[in-house]
């Protein structure tokens, strides 16, 4: 299938400028000139607008904000550069916006994989789990105090992911483990067998190969030594931590953003240039940068 233009030229622009970090060489093409978007109608350019700031920070914009953003980009001729200025906003340049962009983010992976698990139910499971802490130490009893204090903490670490993520205290690949490694999404995927195969499909979109099922199960249920993905393991912990660890989970999670913003199927070609600008790191951003400021998602076509 054909990359539509827009999106490859996105990757090629916003790649310079992730590489560079200034204001990249213009990049001429005889037969694909820069379009020109002086008739887009207003509509289109609100439209766009209230888009962007629902996928982005959860809320459409007030009548204030879509006065201000709309003269912006047309005095940037809704060109690249005055929709990156945009995002970049909305993302946290402008700190105000920071923890409704973090928090959007939360939700996103929330529906990802804890099948839209609202934030309070979430604080809520962590003060039950401390409660049924507190009632174990009271008792006496240190196995159960141990227990689910550790469920506890791993559900406020889902909690507080994206916020570490944000202050480059982990990586993008522990956000998504802790959004794999916690009570609701045990609850969801009961049994190992289940949770086996919901995190191969949540997190690579595909299904455990045979070889790949024994070697999980064994860790996963047995607690016993395997090996998955070229990593040796040995618990439920380590099983995830081999999955998000893997180049597969790259793959999965560009391909997951992808279907999410521009609401299709995303093609093999897409994330083969995606991954460039993503890289080693899974910089999340940087492809949300490629998909919001392109004509296909805007509308600008």
């Amino acid at each position: 299938m054909r990359v539509p233009f827009p999106v490859l030229l996105s990757v090629v622009t916003i790649g310079s400028l992730l590489l560079t970090g200034c204001q990249p060489d213009p990049i001429h093409f005889d037969d694909n000139p820069i379009p020109h978007y002086d008739g887009v109608p207003t509509v289109i350019v609100d439209a766009y607008l209230t888009r962007v700031f629902i996928d982005l920070i959860g809320r459409e914009p007030l009548t204030e904000e879509l006065t201000t953003e709309r003269a912006a980009l047309r005095e940037g001729n809704l060109l690249l550069d005055s929709r990156l200025e945009l995002v970049d906003r909305l993302m946290g340049a402008d700190t105000s916006y920071l923890p409704f962009y973090q928090r959007k983010l939360s939700n996103d992976l929330s529906g990802r994989f804890l099948d839209g698990a609202s934030w309070e139910s979430m604080e809520g499971e962590v003060e039950f789990l401390r409660g049924l802490a507190a009632q174990d130490s009271l008792q006496g009893n240190l196995s159960g105090y141990v227990y689910h204090t550790d469920l506890a903490e791993r559900m406020q670490a889902a909690l507080d992911g994206v916020e570490a993520w944000g202050n480059a205290e982990i990586a993008w690949r522990e956000v998504c483990k802790r959004y794999c490694y916690n009570t609701f999404y045990d609850d969801l995927n009961m049994n190992s067998f289940n949770f086996i195969h919901a995190t191969f499909d949540d997190l690579f979109g595909r299904n455990p190969t045979e070889a790949e099922f024994e070697q999980a199960y064994a860790a996963v249920e047995y607690s016993s030594p395997a090996v998955l993905m070229g990593s040796s393991i040995l618990n439920k912990e380590e099983f995830l931590m081999a999955l998000v660890q893997d180049s597969e989970f790259d793959e999965g999670a560009i391909r997951w953003w992808g279907e999410h913003l521009l609401i299709r199927p995303i093609t093999t070609a897409e994330v083969s240039a995606w991954r460039t600008v993503v890289g080693p790191s899974v910089n999340i951003q940087a492809l949300q940068r490629i998909l919001i400021t392109s004509d296909e998602y805007a509308d600008f076509e």
